[in-house]
This record gives C-alpha cells, sequence and structure tokens, in this order.
C-alpha cells in the first residue's frame, strides 16, 4: 500500500493541475486507486476545470473533490488563498466504492437502513464482508445534507465503523457548494466512500476542549433547553460553577465562553478527555434560568462544562495523538487525511500551519492532505458526529501494521 500527497500554489489552473500530476506521478507506480482533491474556495469558479484536469491525468479507480475555505497539503496550512491539494492511494486488496447522495433521497436514505447499505456500500450484504469494513470517507453540501441524522443512520446500519470528513466551506449562499465525483460535478448532497479490505484506518478526535468544575445531571429539560441541573435552575448552577474555579479558568470562561461536554457513554466512570461530545452554549433565557444549547438533550444525561483556548486545544491534539502513536506498531503510517475546523489555524492558534506541523511533529513525516471544513465529522466512542472547532485526523496504514481501527 502506498499514498502520496501533493499541494501546488501556481498562478493558472492548467500549471497547478499539472504540478500536482506531477508530484504524484513521480511516486506512483500506476493509476491510484483512490484520489481525494481539495479546491480552495478562492479557486472556485475554476473547480470544474481543476477536475476534470486530473480525471484526465491520473485516472484515478475513484475521484472524490471537495471546495474548502483552505486547504491542507503536505507541511503546509494554506488559509484563504489560492490553493489545490491532493491525496492519493494504491492499495492492493482495499474495496472501494464511491457514492452521491442526492436531495431526493434523504427520506429513504434515513429511514430505510437496507437502501441506506446499498447505495453506500453495497458490498456489505453479509457478516464477512461488514468485518471488512474500514471506515467512510464523506464530504458534504452544508444546505442540503441533514448530516446528524445522517450520521446517526450510519452509526445505527454499521455500528463502530467510523465516518470521516467535513462539510463543504468557504461559501455563503446555497447553490455556491462545488463537490465532485469521478468527474461529475455537484452542488447539493453528499459525495463519499467506503473502504474495505486490507487496510487499517485509526481516527483522532480533538475537540480542542478542558473539561472544567464538577459534572452535572440533567433534571429537567425540553429538546435543546435545558431547565435544571441537579435540580437547580440551569444558569444558577452554572454561576455558582464558575464561582469555584480558579482565577485563571474564570479567565478562560469570560474571554471564550463556555462549551458544553455530553457524556457518551454513561455507563464509564471518570470521565476525562475523549469521553464527551462537545457542544455549543447557545443561549440562556434568564428570565427562567433557562440555558440552550446545541443538541438535543434528555434528562438523566451527565454534563460537564468545558474550556477552549489555544493553549487547551494543542494540549489535547498533542496527547491524542501520542496516544495514537502508542498504540501503534513501530511500522509508521503509509498516510493521513486531515479535516480542520475553518475556526482553527491561524485564527485560533495566530501561528500558521499549527495542526499539520503538530500530526508531524508527533507522529513524523508522512504524506497529509485534507481542508478546513465548516462541521468535522468524526467518531466518539462508537458513534459519529459532526463537529465544531474540532481536528479529524484519519491515518491509513496497510492491514496488520498497526492496532485496529
Amino acid at each position: 500500500m502506498q499514498m502520496v500527497s501533493a499541494v501546488s500554489t501556481l498562478e493558472t489552473v492548467p500549471a497547478m493541475a499539472q504540478d500536482i500530476e506531477g508530484q504524484l506521478k513521480a511516486v506512483l507506480p500506476r493509476s491510484p486507486d483512490l484520489l481525494l482533491v481539495f479546491v480552495s474556495y478562492a479557486m472556485a469558479n475554476s473547480f470544474s476545470q481543476v477536475v476534470s484536469m486530473l480525471q484526465q491525468a491520473m485516472v484515478p479507480g475513484h475521484m472524490v473533490a471537495v471546495v474548502g475555505e483552505s486547504v491542507i497539503g503536505g507541511e503546509q496550512e494554506l488559509e484563504r488563498t489560492v490553493a489545490l491539494s491532493a491525496l492519493a492511494l494504491v492499495a492492493p486488496g482495499v474495496g472501494l466504492h464511491s457514492f452521491h447522495m442526492e436531495e431526493d433521497q434523504w427520506q429513504a436514505l434515513l429511514t430505510d437502513d437496507e437502501f441506506l447499505a446499498e447505495t453506500i456500500c453495497p458490498a456489505a450484504s453479509g457478516d464477512a464482508e461488514e468485518a471488512a469494513l474500514r471506515a467512510f470517507v464523506m464530504f458534504g453540501d452544508p444546505f442540503t445534507t441533514p448530516v446528524v441524522q445522517l450520521l446517526d443512520a450510519c452509526s445505527r446500519r454499521f455500528p463502530g465503523v467510523p465516518v470521516i470528513g467535513g462539510m463543504a466551506s468557504g461559501m455563503q449562499h446555497a447553490g455556491d457548494t462545488r463537490l465532485a465525483l469521478n468527474g461529475e460535478i455537484h452542488t447539493t448532497g453528499m459525495v463519499g466512500i467506503s473502504i474495505a479490505g486490507e487496510i487499517e484506518i485509526n481516527c483522532v478526535v480533538s475537540q480542542g476542549c478542558r473539561p472544567i468544575g464538577e459534572g452535572f445531571t440533567v433534571t429537567k429539560c425540553r429538546q435543546n433547553l435545558i431547565e435544571e441541573l441537579n435540580g437547580k435552575p440551569a444558569l444558577a448552577a452554572i454561576e455558582e460553577m464558575i464561582g469555584g474555579l480558579s482565577e485563571h479558568d474564570r479567565g478562560l470562561v469570560a474571554e471564550g465562553g463556555l462549551q458544553i461536554g455530553r457524556v457518551i457513554d454513561e455507563g464509564k466512570g471518570n470521565q476525562g478527555r475523549g469521553d464527551f461530545l462537545i457542544r455549543a452554549l447557545v443561549g440562556v433565557k434568564r428570565e427562567t434560568g433557562a440555558i440552550l444549547i446545541g443538541d438535543y438533550i434528555r434528562p438523566g444525561q451527565t454534563l460537564q462544562f468545558h474550556v477552549r483556548d489555544a493553549k487547551t486545544a494543542d494540549e489535547e491534539m498533542r496527547l491524542l495523538l501520542e496516544g495514537e502513536t502508542m498504540l501503534a506498531s513501530a511500522t509508521p503510517p503509509a498516510g493521513a487525511l486531515l479535516v480542520t475546523c475553518n475556526g482553527r489555524g491561524q485564527r485560533l492558534f495566530n501561528v500558521p500551519h499549527h495542526d499539520v506541523g503538530l500530526v508531524r511533529q508527533v507522529m513524523g513525516a508522512m504524506p497529509i492532505a485534507g481542508f478546513f471544513a465548516a462541521g468535522e465529522l468524526g467518531p466518539v466512542g462508537d458513534r459519529n458526529f459532526i463537529h465544531g472547532h474540532t481536528a479529524v485526523l484519519a491515518v491509513f496504514r496497510a492491514a496488520g501494521a498497526g492496532a485496529g481501527s
């Protein structure tokens, strides 16, 4: 198995496409089985030209492309500028199936598990085939994709199989999204590929947060409105919790606000980093003391508040990357896909190339490509979620090289 990444910032579209072609062909022994292409939104008007040129030049078995506000390639995060990157995979013994989920299919896809399976992984018709399924990579249009329901359906139909990817970014209006599947251009829905067989794909999902204070039990709520925590009005419980924090943590709350961590596995004790699904606190109702969050909540669920800043995000990602490296064997990864939030990068860290640089610092030099997304897709525990302010890394290894996915 072999992976190669390429990145170009040359002045014209033909030059960029030829540059990517040259970098890939200089290393690859043949046409890639899979080619992932990331086009900066600054060149969205040239998206179809880029896709056509790379499709003809590389003749990949499958090609999936997405537009993003910024793209990642090699050692660089090229933010809000004209840039093109690609990640190519040559993988004998790996089964690939590419798909496009269209707007008029959503009702059937979300309610009929077998129709979903036929669309995104038709080979998964028996226990042996499903056991060989390693991951889905998906890129979507945020305006037309019911992504929360889709990820729930994927987790239900394919338990434990990660969905990795992100939502296109950079555009302001519906219809401006650019996606491509095997040379065909789409502006709606979701494109992706299922990956099965002799390959290992390990995921690191860094939500960039640190828990503070004590955990709370939700004692009264409706949908995304939390009325009581531990039997107290939610806002009063939060204010009491903040009063008990250190001066440093109170400063972080004042500067960056609170994030809410919902415990994924209620049966697990001693929750720490990686055990929470992070969601935003989106509003308060001071007249009732209730709070609104970016998730649906049930009574009895456990929450813990979190803070996010550059130092915390760096520390958390470093710890998770070191953990992945310790679990893996000494065999280096073949390559990686990195999808990070468009709110990270220099907006968060005030330095260029933070996330991709940290990956290479901890895990060593390897082919990496990806993009900045308007919502990152990755697993927490055994379920798949859409995230914000998160970095999702998918590390590819030949089968038997690491600890498994």
